[in-house]
């Protein structure tokens, strides 16, 4: 009897290990042996006008004696009144871009994308820059080689752009609370030339979420690339990166963005990089 209870235990341990290597660990995808290293950051812009609503209403409230603060660094409006809290709550926020720069390729021979893009509204094709070589300089000289920021801007060309949805991926979609996604390819024109699918998805799941963004961004990834060929592009870019950011209008939030880069083959599989 308890050699016929541990059968369907190990069954079960053994189809747990199978779901978590290829929904999590994403074990069976191919690899790259190329590198890459990048920096990006997020921008959320506050509502001055829902401040300024939060601050008749405590007024009308509390009194004119009453103190109304927008801290910028924890995006939370607070009321006071003779130095007692009376009111604490989120300011009215949404999420702008995501930007940054990503250097893919063999030693010696790396590409950069530097790059900005706002979902809800993607970049127009045709425009050149990106962020620019002076931003780069600016915002990471310290980490970024002074090598990799010695171009023209107009060696950096935004190409077609595709958007994702939730719909565009049924219940699964609407389970992950995806509010929008924006995917466009980056030429670079600069020393070892190439291009790369950069896209920014921005979610409002939950902590569940976490482990399974490696899975995640490959299905969006490869969602973006089936949507990219149906343009004009005849062959997919070099390169693609998915970068996941969730409930970015909640500072509290750990680990809020997850980014993924890819080898992009000849065939569209992609082939994750270290």
């Amino acid at each position: 009897m308890q050699l016929r209870l541990q059968w369907p235990i190990v069954i079960v341990v053994v189809l747990v290990a199978i779901a978590a290597s290829e929904l999590i660990f994403d074990l069976r995808a191919p690899r790259s042996e190329l590198h890459q290293m990048h920096a990006i950051t997020t921008t959320v812009s506050l509502q001055t006008a829902g401040y300024n609503a939060f601050e008749a209403e405590m007024e009308k409230k509390y009194g004119p004696n009453v103190v109304t603060l927008l801290d910028l660094q924890s995006s939370r409006m607070t009321a006071k009144i003779n130095g007692k809290l009376v009111d604490d709550r989120p300011a009215p926020s949404w999420f702008s871009d995501a930007r940054g720069f990503f250097l893919v390729g063999k030693e010696g021979a790396m590409s950069t994308f530097p790059f900005s893009i706002n979902p809800a509204e993607p970049p127009e094709p045709g425009r050149h820059g990106g962020l620019g070589a002076g931003y780069l300089r600016t915002r990471w000289a310290k980490r970024l080689p002074a090598k990799y920021v010695d171009f023209d801007d107009r060696d950096v060309v935004t190409d077609t752009c595709v958007t994702i949805s939730s719909s565009d991926f049924g219940w699964p979609g609407r389970f992950l609370l995806l509010r929008n996604g924006a995917f466009c390819v980056q030429f670079w024109k600069g020393s070892s030339p190439g291009s790369m699918l950069i896209g920014v998805v921005v979610a409002d799941g939950d902590s569940w979420m976490r482990p399974f963004t490696r899975r995640l961004c490959r299905w969006f990834t490869s969602k973006a690339i089936g949507r990219v060929a149906a343009t004009d592009r005849a062959v997919p870019a070099d390169y693609a990166a998915c970068v996941l950011v969730d409930r970015p209008n909640r500072p509290s939030v750990p680990e809020k963005l997850q980014s993924y880069v890819y080898e992009v083959r000849r065939d569209a599989t992609l082939a994750a990089m270290n």
